[in-house]
């Protein structure tokens, strides 16, 4: 609480606007958008694993948290600058995420300078963030640091391993471990993971036997595609919050919801792109 303590001393309007943005490249949302844009627009593989190494590494976050259950800087008196967060504060989701996401990049990105740079810098102001906003201790957000750090890279490299064209075949290799996780623990931020994860790898395998889908194309015909996939998506992630509203199970609906974008975004929004957008690139 003592480092809480110190960083909220600083607290002014400028650095709570600040952290409260830095913040958000922990989040879901920033994690849907770079991989949204790298998958329909730069490299379908790389963006699936990426995506698998994140969703992975978010379903572990979610079941570590339905058993640790600690309570947050915010319940224990400190201040709480961002809205107030549910869920236990052990390990740090948003930390994790970046740990994961920065991890990967590093590992197989590392030449290019600028994007080494620009995770290092967030792998290091998310953490911070999460601390002067209340919502995590020192050690929630290394120990997510931690495990984004090994998860990504690591299950990036087993999709790799062997034939270079059975990325899709080894991300089904988890599915069974998933039921199992999803049985014996009962965590929104887990079921919501797992929707999105078999979304994702289904329509992946369906995509590339079937569609097919070249990516590369002119920038206005890429800037088509990221905004138009991205819109739906949101239609789906959002709208269908309502429609599940009135439904007893939310961390069912959740699932369910979760694998409708994911099938959207490896699949659907492929295949549309392929149909509206073939000619013109």
């Amino acid at each position: 609480m003592q480092i809480i303590e110190f960083l909220q001393q600083f607290s002014n309007p400028i650095l709570d606007w600040f952290f409260r943005i830095v913040t958000e490249f922990g989040d879901m949302i920033f994690f849907i958008l770079v991989g949204a844009i790298i998958y329909w627009a730069i490299d379908k593989k790389f963006a699936f694993k990426l995506m698998v190494s994140y969703i992975f590494s978010a379903m572990v976050n979610g079941a570590i948290k339905s058993f640790t259950k600690k309570n947050r800087p915010y319940q224990d008196g400190a201040k709480a600058i961002l809205q107030e967060t549910t869920g236990s504060s052990m390990p740090s989701g948003h930390s994790q995420a970046i740990g994961s996401l920065g991890g990967v990049m590093l590992y197989k990105k590392f030449e290019i300078k600028w994007l080494r740079y620009t995770s290092i810098i967030l792998m290091i102001l998310v953490p911070l963030s999460r601390m002067y906003l209340g919502q995590h201790y020192l050690e929630d957000v290394l120990v997510g640091l931690g495990l984004g750090l090994i998860l990504g890279p690591l299950t990036f490299f087993l999709l790799s391993i062997g034939s270079d064209d059975k990325e899709d075949i080894r991300a089904f290799y988890l599915i069974p471990f998933l039921i199992l996780a999803m049985i014996f623990v009962y965590n929104d931020q887990l079921y919501t993971a797992a929707g999105g994860y078999l979304g994702l790898v289904i329509g992946y395998f369906i995509e590339k036997r079937y569609v097919k889908y070249d990516v590369k194309s002119p920038l206005k015909i890429q800037i088509l595609k990221v905004l138009m996939g991205l819109i739906i998506a949101l239609i789906f992630k959002e709208g269908l919050k309502y429609v599940f509203a009135l439904m007893t199970d939310h961390y069912i609906m959740d699932f369910i919801r979760y694998f409708i974008v994911g099938i959207w975004a490896s699949l659907g929004a492929m295949f549309t792109f392929k149909k509206i957008f073939v000619r013109e690139s």
